[in-house]
């Protein structure tokens, strides 16, 4: 069996161990290369405002890891010719995704950014493989062809899924559960009775919105779904309103019988460590029902921006937090002030100081909470109180708000967000 021809050129010898080695480089996935490529996925304002959504953020970002692999072991085997394309399940999902919202063409934008990187990085790598004038010549052409190629192709297919998808969008069942929800929060003029029957689910009643959330792959529907029921149980509801808004999104609506517990619902993240929540405020009738749902958009993006967020958050934590961190230089400024010494301590103080203010500053309420015996608090309590540049008793509010900042930039160790 004799193999296709290289519609390509064949490169000189030189150069295809060039790319052999460049491709083991790549291979290896050097952290700055992975951080690069991520941080491409934010190069523009409008791109950046789709990509708050933590899903489609993680989805893009394991996409590229893929792409990146798929084509360095191509080289590793054939090294200069022609790659095949790859579209990864997480860059399917996605296309799908954003055809639905209207926001296909973040991901043509999502491409060119992510090729402007890799051929940066790939450039820097040359210049250490080879001093010699005419092959760094041939190299870089032969590269920034298999590159531009590559991702070409890539996008081919992918503009293939968004079209068969939109497709298929023009022949939906016209009273699915999203496209019924949308018109409502788009703010359109509806008769909020007919459409609460066709949903199942009254608007006239006080709402709390939330959104629940998985960033890891392979997410599945059901535990999402256990996940919203709990939460919904919390506010007193037991049959709540549940959209699948995405391939690992889920928006959800529940009678907001009784006040949230903010210890209950760490108890449900703690139930379900793989996913994420974030919960609006009540509002009555259909004007809270947009509203409670376009609080907990805003905590999403929040919680997706800051490395240290609870598995699961309310509007009503994340308000002081989003105001104190459009400042990002006088935030770090505060707390450095505040906090002294315990910002930089190991967090168990941090977060100790931190529930005790939460709880009314009681040591057995706050023991309790953290699961903690008394005198192991009392103990960390007045570490962290030995730490603070300031009197504890004179600035409760300002260290609780410091706290607050801290705890929600410092990474859960182990936890890759």
């Amino acid at each position: 069996m004799t193999n296709t021809p290289s519609p390509w050129p064949r490169p000189s010898e030189t150069v295809r161990e060039l790319m052999r080695k460049g491709a083991e480089l790549a291979q290896a996935l050097p952290p700055e290369w992975v951080e690069r490529l991520n941080q491409s996925l934010l190069s523009s304002p409008e791109d950046a405002r789709l990509l708050e959504d933590p899903v489609i953020l993680a989805a893009c970002r394991r996409a590229n890891r893929a792409e990146l692999l798929h084509w360095a072991n191509a080289n590793l085997q054939r090294p200069g010719e022609p790659v095949e394309p790859y579209v990864s399940v997480d860059m399917v999902d996605t296309a799908r995704e954003l055809a639905r919202r209207g926001g296909a063409e973040l991901l043509m934008n999502v491409a060119r950014s992510t090729q402007n990187a890799a051929w940066d990085l790939w450039m820097k790598m040359a210049f250490s493989l080879t001093q010699d004038p005419a092959v760094l010549k041939e190299f870089l052409e032969v590269s920034s062809r298999s590159i531009s190629e590559f991702i070409d192709s890539n996008m081919r297919v992918v503009t293939q899924i968004i079209l068969e998808e939109k497709s298929a969008q023009a022949h939906d069942d016209p009273i699915d559960k999203r496209s019924l929800v949308s018109r409502l929060l788009d703010g359109r003029d509806v008769d909020a009775e007919q459409f609460g029957k066709r949903l199942g689910y009254s608007l006239a009643q006080r709402h709390h919105a939330c959104l629940v959330w998985s960033e890891t792959p392979d997410a599945e529907i059901r535990p999402l779904e256990d996940m919203a029921r709990a939460l919904a149980q919390l506010t007193g509801t037991v049959a709540p309103l549940i959209v699948f808004a995405g391939h690992a999104t889920l928006w959800a609506w529940s009678h907001a019988v009784k006040p949230l517990d903010l210890n209950l619902l760490q108890v449900v993240a703690r139930q379900f460590p793989k996913m994420r929540a974030a919960i609006g405020s009540a509002g009555a009738g259909m004007n809270g029902f947009r509203r409670s749902h376009l609080e907990a958009l805003t905590t999403q993006r929040l919680m997706g921006r800051l490395a240290g967020s609870p598995g699961v958050a309310t509007i009503d934590q994340v308000r002081m937090v989003s105001l104190m961190t459009q400042d990002a230089r006088a935030a770090r400024q505060f707390v450095l002030n505040t906090l002294g010494r315990l910002a930089t301590e190991p967090t168990v103080l941090q977060q100790s100081l931190h529930a005790f203010l939460a709880n009314g500053c009681n040591i057995t309420q706050t023991a309790e909470v953290l699961g903690t015996h008394r005198n192991t608090l009392l103990r960390r309590l007045e570490r962290a109180q030995d730490l603070l540049p300031i009197p504890f008793g004179d600035h409760r509010i300002q260290i609780a708000a410091a706290l607050e900042l801290v705890i929600w930039n410092t990474p859960f160790a182990g936890d890759e967000k």
